[in-house]
């Protein structure tokens, strides 16, 4: 990455934005307690604050050259925390 392209300033509705969709992955506490996770799904809700923190930091780092890819990014963490709330509490969504 360019030095230009690390000193552009990323608009202040975009911090935000990625905050927001951050601020679930505070409930993993929460997910780990509830219902019976075990095997496979365990893992995948360990593996899950870790990568909520990669995609906010990719989602940041990549605005100024592939905003495109921000949005997808964006996007595609707020799909996994839904997905992670379907795993662990299926009876929420019925």
């Amino acid at each position: 990455m360019a030095a230009a392209e690390m000193k552009v300033k990323r608009p202040r509705w975009l911090v935000a934005v990625i905050i927001t969709a951050s601020l679930p992955v505070f409930m993993f506490p929460w997910l780990l307690s509830a219902g019976s996770v075990a095997g496979l799904e365990k893992a995948l809700l360990w593996l899950y604050p870790p990568y909520v923190v990669a995609a906010a930091v990719c989602a940041y780092i990549c605005w100024p050259a592939r905003k495109e890819l921000c949005v997808i990014l964006i996007l595609l963490l707020l799909m996994t925390h839904a997905a992670m709330w379907l795993m662990c509490c299926p009876e929420l969504f019925m």
